[in-house]
């Protein structure tokens, strides 16, 4: 993927979330975004110290291969950090 359009948008990291081993999911879902079928995972942290954090991790499966992308945000944006993803598409999408 080497269009412009291949970057993840805005806040969002390939990978898997840096910290992801030391935190408890919360929820866990199937989601169907532009880019191909996802599995969703919200993620908080042990001791969340006051702070209302959520990690989102996104496993999605490609035409090109697997991507697993992550963010970490509060709470309260979680929905407009989503709305990018939900709209992303692939340049090798028709």
């Amino acid at each position: 993927m080497t269009e412009a359009h291949a970057t993840p948008p805005g806040r969002w990291q390939y990978g898997m979330h840096p910290h992801a081993t030391e935190m408890r999911v919360r929820s866990l879902e199937r989601v169907y975004l532009t880019l191909g079928e996802a599995l969703r995972l919200e993620m908080m942290n042990v001791d969340p110290g006051g702070e209302d954090i959520v990690h989102l991790q996104y496993y999605i499966a490609t035409e090109v291969g697997p991507w697993a992308l992550w963010l970490s945000c509060a709470r309260q944006d979680v929905a407009d950090c989503e709305a990018p993803l939900r709209e992303f598409s692939p340049p090798f999408a028709e």
